[in-house]
């Protein structure tokens, strides 16, 4: 008789069941290391879009951003012809009023005459959002914290930018 003995069957699963274990490890540890890559990657393009916002509508404007509603909302006033945050150039002055809203970055157009607003929601994927200023309002500070963020920027990311219209025009 030819075959394999009970032992034999038994020690080639053991060897088996090893080896699937390692490879089913390997296999959790590899997706969560890409589940953490797609998290950071989009708080990176969270952060990123937002920075670019921020930055030309801040540095374009002539008056300093109004930080509203204990640091919730901005406002900043620009003058016909600079491009808004919807992309166009309005043929007026105009106020950007930024918000979060049901996690969408939200601006609001409206013209400085009167009139109606129109909203545009700039961004998706935004947890929380607030605004500060700091020496005498030519530096402002937002802090943004995208959704599924990683533990270690729980706390939102900063991003300060300098008035540098305004700055310029005092020297």
């Amino acid at each position: 008789m030819k075959g394999y003995t009970l032992l034999e069957l038994m020690v080639a699963m053991a060897a088996g069941m090893f080896l699937l274990a390692g490879v089913s490890m390997s296999y959790s540890a590899i997706k969560s290391t890409i589940v953490v890559t797609q998290e950071l990657s989009h708080a990176q393009e969270v952060v990123r879009y937002t920075s670019q916002v921020f930055t030309r509508s801040i540095k374009q404007t002539n008056d300093l951003p109004i930080v509203d509603n204990s640091g919730i909302a901005l406002r900043v006033l620009q003058v016909s012809g600079t491009l808004s945050c919807h992309g166009d150039t309005p043929a007026f002055d105009y106020t950007e009023y930024y918000t979060l809203v049901s996690g969408f970055l939200v601006c609001t157009v409206t013209p400085q005459a009167g009139g109606d607003g129109v909203s545009v929601n700039l961004l998706k994927g935004v947890q929380a959002l607030s605004f500060s200023t700091s020496h005498q309002g030519r530096l402002a500070r937002i802090t943004i914290t995208p959704d599924n963020v990683p533990a270690l920027f729980k706390n939102g990311i900063d991003i300060d930018i300098a008035v540098t219209r305004l700055i310029v025009s005092e020297f």
